[in-house]
């Protein structure tokens, strides 16, 4: 038994490390993709220190400012933090499988390299966003969660497991705020095990202690919208389509079954459709199981439940992005490896992880070489008349910024201030522009929803600071500048190309402060 644990524990060590390796050596150094316009964000966002931030936790931000501080502003720094939490999640995953398996190795084994193979992963796992370090701080606290019903059984203190819980939460909700459906699911797992727990000792101390590492995590959110009138609760209100939100509401009446049934798409598409059928399938697992067994896939479930039912619910309010729902592949994960083992036949196996295997390795390879295969991929997906990869996400932002620059000299402009009419232009231009400028975006005074852009006291517009001043104004037609600017002077500077769409560029002069916000 002592072999086969360490065995055990080289793979779930193993393949995530090897993995981290070479996404820091391919998507690090040899073929880095250009930044998309969340991960520019949040970089721009790193230069503005803040508690919390319009859209979002500051735990990105946060992750960006060591990572940087350390590697430089370059792609390697500023998305090792992402390699990092994929590593780490990736660890957890496996270790939760060997719980529930009691280290039966295929389980295990299937488990880690399946993690792995985990489209939405793969993806997140690439860039940083909010996903990979909420997904990361989700499944330590559900391993925690299992190591607390452990040390139960065993009679030992809950104390530590409890608070590494809470601490993980806390973690994940700097993240993304969907941690809390984690955090609500965890609890009611433990709370149906109660019985087990009720004279355990540190209980007390324990769920003392995992309340206040949570809301330790919820304080900066809570005080920065505290003194601001809570703008991330309408925000979120938004993205549910209901009264109070910053974009619009939705009827109940106006329900298209579309958004439904793209909600499940996307669920079992951003998993990898094999992989996400399995997942879903081992919710109605047949087979007998032990008793322990039984606990551990009773928190495995509650862990991903309430994510997945209160996303359901909001399909039915309007449409649903596709990585709102990744959180609920961790805990999942080990519970499809376990049905696959134990109610599929050999040959079924074989041809499930022979699937899964060859797509996800595919997917891999495409993905750590994505600079120089997808052009090649594309021209092919083209011919065939298919869509291709929509690599202009991640690629010319940095030729878009050259042209821009360019123009600008042309025109004696080169220390003018920069306008985008969204945020995403405005925050890779900060990035790829020389010297990394500050640039500003104008969605508010467009007529769009705010953006952190407008909290920051240095990137604010329209401000009295540009009274009189030319500026150069990138992305809307010449007629929403004129409406929402009414510059004293205005003209084109021609059409540049980026994200295969055309791009207006403007010189303006603004008015003095008239009409300008302070």
């Amino acid at each position: 038994m002592l072999n086969r644990d360490h065995s055990l524990i080289y793979w779930i060590w193993g393949v995530p490390l090897a993995v981290l390796i070479l996404r820091s050596l391919f998507q690090g150094f040899l073929y880095p993709w250009e930044l998309s316009g969340d991960e520019a964000q949040y970089w721009d966002w790193s230069r503005h220190p803040s508690l919390s931030y319009y859209t979002k936790g500051p735990g990105v931000t946060w992750l960006i400012t060591i990572t940087t501080s350390i590697f430089g502003d370059g792609i390697f720094g500023i998305r090792l933090g992402s390699f990092l939490c994929h590593g780490i999640a990736g660890v957890a995953v496996g270790s939760i499988a060997t719980r529930l398996s009691d280290q039966h190795p295929p389980t295990v084994l299937m488990t880690v390299i399946g993690f792995q193979c985990l489209l939405g992963y793969q993806i997140g796992g690439s860039l940083i966003t909010v996903d990979m370090m909420m997904v990361a701080g989700w499944s330590i606290a559900t391993l925690a969660t299992l190591q607390t019903l452990e040390k139960a059984d065993e009679g030992r203190s809950v104390c530590l497991p409890l608070w590494v819980m809470g601490l993980a939460l806390g973690f994940a909700f700097l993240a993304k705020y969907t941690a809390l459906l984690g955090a609500l699911g965890l609890g009611v797992a433990l709370w149906l095990q109660r019985s087990r727990l009720k004279n355990t000792s540190g209980l007390r101390t324990g769920i003392a202690g995992a309340c206040g590492f949570l809301l330790l995590g919820m304080l900066p959110v809570i005080l920065w919208n505290a003194q601001r009138g809570w703008p991330t609760i309408e925000h979120l209100l938004g993205h549910l389509h209901v009264p109070g939100g910053d974009s619009g509401t939705t009827s109940w009446l106006e329900y298209d079954p579309i958004w439904t049934l793209k909600y499940l798409a996307q669920v079992l598409g951003l998993a990898g459709p094999l992989l996400g059928w399995i997942m879903l399938r081992s919710f109605f697992l047949r087979n007998p199981v032990t008793p322990k067994q039984s606990r551990i896939i009773s928190v495995l479930r509650w862990s991903a439940l309430p994510l997945l039912a209160f996303y359901l619910l909001v399909s039915i309010k309007g449409p649903t992005e596709g990585n709102w729902a990744v959180g609920a592949y961790a805990p999942l994960l080990p519970l499809g490896a376990f049905w696959l083992q134990h109610e599929c036949s050999d040959f079924q196996k074989r041809i499930w992880c022979i699937l899964i295997g060859i797509r996800g390795l595919l997917t891999g390879i495409l993905l750590l070489t994505l600079i120089t295969s997808a052009p090649t991929l594309n021209s092919w997906l083209n011919s065939a008349g298919l869509k291709g990869l929509p690599i202009h996400r991640i690629s010319g932002h940095q030729q878009f910024a050259d042209q821009l620059h360019r123009k600008m000299q042309d025109e004696g402009l080169s220390e003018a201030p920069v306008v985008c009419n969204y945020y995403d232009k405005t925050a890779l231009l900060a990035y790829y522009l020389p010297l990394k400028p500050e640039v500003y975006c104008a969605s508010v005074a467009l007529g769009s929803r705010p953006s952190a852009y407008d909290d920051f006291t240095s990137t604010r517009f329209p401000s009295s600071r540009f009274s009189g001043r030319q500026v150069i104004l990138v992305g809307a037609d010449l007629e929403s500048w004129k409406l929402a600017l009414q510059p004293t002077e205005i003209r084109s500077l021609g059409t540049l190309i980026q994200r295969n769409r055309p791009r207006e560029i403007f010189v303006a002069k603004l008015r003095t402060s008239e009409g300008n916000r302070p």
